[in-house]
């Protein structure tokens, strides 16, 4: 039986970011860094991220990565 609470790889993504505070392009973070924080599959992050960058919630610079306004947003929504 799946748990309902788990989290997609994006989400989880997203949110792993914020708590590492990639939130400009002073604290981007390279793939291999998120793979590393994250604890995720290097093919499951560069997936993830993939979608993150194409929903606006993540923005991809010098193959760097880091949240949105609207990324930071997304997950300041589970808290409240």
């Amino acid at each position: 039986m799946a748990d309902i609470y788990e989290l997609t790889p994006s989400m989880r993504l997203l949110m792993t970011m914020h708590h590492a505070s990639a939130v400009d392009i002073g604290s981007a973070k390279k793939v291999e860094e998120l793979n590393l924080i994250s604890d995720m599959p290097k093919n499951e992050v560069a997936g993830a991220l993939d979608e993150l960058v194409s929903y606006g919630y993540v923005v991809r610079k010098d193959s760097l990565y880091y949240l949105t306004n609207l990324g930071i947003g997304v997950v300041r929504s589970v808290y409240t």
